[in-house]
């Protein structure tokens, strides 16, 4: 039982990664919007 649902999400993570879409100017569509650096505070 425990190895079809490893199955099932193995199936479902790989769907997932094809329905992404292409980074474009090389920009990695995870980090996409990111502020890197400081952070302004929070209160």
């Amino acid at each position: 039982m425990k190895q079809r649902e490893k199955e099932e999400r193995r199936a479902q993570r790989k769907a997932e990664k094809a329905d992404r879409r292409p980074a474009e100017d090389g920009i990695d569509p995870d980090l996409e919007g990111l502020q890197w650096g400081p952070q302004p505070p929070m209160f």
